[in-house]
């Protein structure tokens, strides 16, 4: 079988995000049904300001193994790439520039935790931050929940300017510029918290601003550096979800890393793979706050990749690249 390669062009055109949450909602939840899917935590390198991650991956019950590596700095840019492999064969599925990927297999989980975590009848959505990882984040949430109504934040005017009337054409609903962040998310039935806000005492998000029957998604706190929701925003919730353990996040996510500081010890939090198969409910009362902390896993990305992949090959879109990694006999 040959490779197939997407550049990032080639992604954006295949990956509709509500069809990827469909995909990931029940792949995840196969995985999480199984018992043999190994997520090693993710391997940190460093030399100056370049950084190198690894994430492997092994899913038995998608047929997967591979990995995302990204490397770059915040001065120069980063560059993301997963390898998909097929588990029986070895061999290499394809390779796809992971950018965009990243975002939309963000956003499409959050739109999977937003289906088990939110109210059914959500219909108004605050969101805080105007990038591309907001947007794919809004577009998972309008795919799965009947929102008619957006109000955004971000610092700079003219990009919360700018994401409104895009997503207002885009969505074909009404998404308004608001001038401060509790603005924004005020009577929101779910909340979009997704910035990149740099270290404490900086927050996007303040636990003071929750309101009975919110769902909060948070998912731009992915290293001890930086900070978007306050420790109070996951104390006052009656349900709080990961996608990682705590363990990790406790050391990779600067707000969890602010929250186990003022309260140690604190584990009240439950794993999206616990909900998934119905181990956690989620939500009990029309009433509770529920927060979905993402810092992202390299099953959601293997996963995405193999969503868009599927999707380039029925397109015909692509470049195909014939025994890019022949097998070594011994």
């Amino acid at each position: 079988m040959v490779t197939l390669l997407l550049r990032d062009s080639d992604v954006r055109a295949v990956c509709d995000i509500g069809s990827m949450v469909t995909y990931l909602d029940q792949a995840l939840r196969e995985e999480a049904k199984g018992s043999g899917a190994q997520l090693p935590e993710r391997l940190n390198l460093a030399h100056g300001p370049v950084f190198l991650r690894v994430m492997p991956a092994l899913l038995p019950e998608a047929g997967l193994l591979g990995l995302k590596f990204f490397h770059g700095s915040m001065r120069d840019g980063v560059r993301y790439v997963v390898a998909v492999c097929a588990l029986d064969t070895g061999t290499v599925l394809g390779l796809v520039d992971a950018a965009y990927l990243t975002a939309a297999r963000t956003g499409a989980t959050s739109g999977v935790a937003t289906q088990w975590l939110s109210r059914e009848d959500s219909a108004r959505v605050g969101v805080i931050g105007s990038g591309t990882e907001a947007e794919t984040n809004l577009r998972a949430v309008c795919s799965v929940r009947p929102v008619t109504r957006v109000t955004v934040y971000s610092r700079s005017p003219g990009r919360r300017e700018d994401f409104a009337a895009r997503m207002s054409a885009s969505l074909g609903i009404p998404v308004t510029a608001a001038a401060d962040p509790r603005a924004a998310v005020a009577g929101a039935d779910i909340v979009v918290v997704a910035t990149n806000t740099g270290p404490e005492p900086v927050v996007a998000y303040q636990g003071a601003w929750l309101e009975p029957g919110q769902h909060v998604v948070s998912i731009g706190s992915t290293t001890a550096a930086l900070r978007e929701i306050d420790p109070d925003t996951i104390l006052r919730a009656e349900t709080v979800v990961f996608d990682v353990p705590l363990s990790q996040l406790s050391r990779e996510s600067g707000d969890l890393i602010a929250l186990l500081k003022a309260r140690p010890g604190w584990q009240a939090g439950v794993s999206l793979d616990r909900v998934l198969t119905g181990e956690v409910l989620a939500r009990r009362r029309p009433e509770d706050v529920t927060v979905f902390k993402s810092v992202g896993t390299a099953a959601q990305d293997l996963l995405g990749a193999s969503y868009v992949l599927r999707e380039a090959r029925r397109q015909g879109v692509g470049t195909e690249i014939a025994d890019i990694a022949s097998p070594k006999q011994f």
